[in-house]
């Protein structure tokens, strides 16, 4: 047996279907988890154009769904939606960072990326959404479930995992707000790799569970829904703990890459990927500084990095969105 056969015992072969619905002019919508937006910062960071959590990173598939639908009914924040603690209002359907001392100055923020994220939606091409946990935290006072704590004090909170019925629902809410926005547009359920370690290993299975056995039982009556396994690479293909930061529950900067590799291997047509690759290769040419203050050679530098985008640009004669510092 060579050492390669033994090597490769190590993992797991992990097989996904190619599903290629995305190209060098796709536009993708990202929501949920801080997971998803690493994956969306890779692509904006190639060129594509991407929305990423306009209420901030969520991770339950509630408040999610309350997100999607807000966005999609062109809602408008007001005082009265806004929890009032420590000197500052804060929006208890978004991330933590939603706060501010004034309220109108908070509505206003939130209503403009309500607005932004309609938009962009109305004519995206992909919606891939990422939970984290079926844990949710629920106001005492309001009732309500929270997108996120806001550092209020635990004792005004109750906590609770949705069952797999309340899963299923909020699914179907997302995919009925997004068709409301865009008939056309492609939904794709993902579920984040990240480990929910506060609340125990145990729970952390049950939660991640029933996330996918909703998400399973749903996609047997709406077969047009897609999957991607981001989960199921972490914890199958790279289940070691060196694929793990030292809170041993985030995946590593390498491993984030690498679902990342796969994602674009799974959902982008062969032009997409050689177009990936390209505007990497370009960018790290971009990024060089030169070690040396002789301004010819910085200008001659210049010279053919323009020359090398235009190369590169040329390559690619249909797409139609570059990033306005790149041009």
């Amino acid at each position: 047996m060579s050492s390669e056969t033994l090597k490769n015992r190590l993992t797991t072969e992990f097989l996904i279907q190619s599903q290629p619905i995305a190209d060098i002019n796709s536009r993708l919508f990202f929501v949920g988890s801080c997971f998803s937006e690493n994956i969306c910062n890779y692509l904006q960071n190639s060129g594509f154009a991407c929305l990423k959590n306009p209420f901030g990173n969520l991770f339950n598939p509630h408040s999610i769904a309350l997100c999607i639908e807000k966005i999609a009914t062109e809602y408008r924040y007001s005082a009265q939606d806004f929890t009032y603690h420590s000197g500052e209002f804060h929006s208890m359907h978004h991330h933590g960072t939603f706060k501010h001392t004034d309220a109108e100055t908070l509505a206003s923020r939130i209503n403009l990326q309500i607005e932004t994220a309609n938009d962009f939606l109305s004519i995206a091409d992909i919606a891939i959404i990422t939970a984290g946990t079926a844990k949710v935290w629920q106001m005492r006072q309001p009732k309500m479930i929270v997108g996120n704590c806001h550092k209020i004090p635990g004792n005004e909170f109750t906590t609770r995992l949705l069952t797999e019925t309340e899963i299923a629902k909020v699914y179907r809410d997302c995919i009925y707000y997004l068709r409301l926005i865009n008939p056309g547009i492609k939904i794709m359920f993902t579920i984040s790799p990240v480990k929910h370690l506060r609340d125990g290993i145990q729970e952390n299975i049950i939660s991640k569970s029933r996330l996918i056995s909703a998400l399973a039982a749903l996609r047997e009556k709406h077969t047009e829904i897609l999957y991607f396994p981001s989960y199921e690479i972490q914890t199958e293909e790279l289940r070691d703990h060196r694929f793990y930061c030292e809170d041993l529950a985030h995946p590593t900067a390498w491993a984030t890459e690498y679902i990342f590799r796969r994602f674009c291997e799974t959902c982008f047509t062969d032009v997409g990927r050689s177009y990936i690759e390209d505007a990497e290769n370009w960018l790290r040419m971009k990024k060089h500084r030169v070690m040396s203050e002789n301004q010819a050679e910085i200008d001659t530098w210049k010279t053919k990095c323009d020359e090398a985008f235009e190369q590169f640009r040329s390559k690619y004669p249909s797409k139609t969105y570059w990033p306005s510092d790149w041009t």
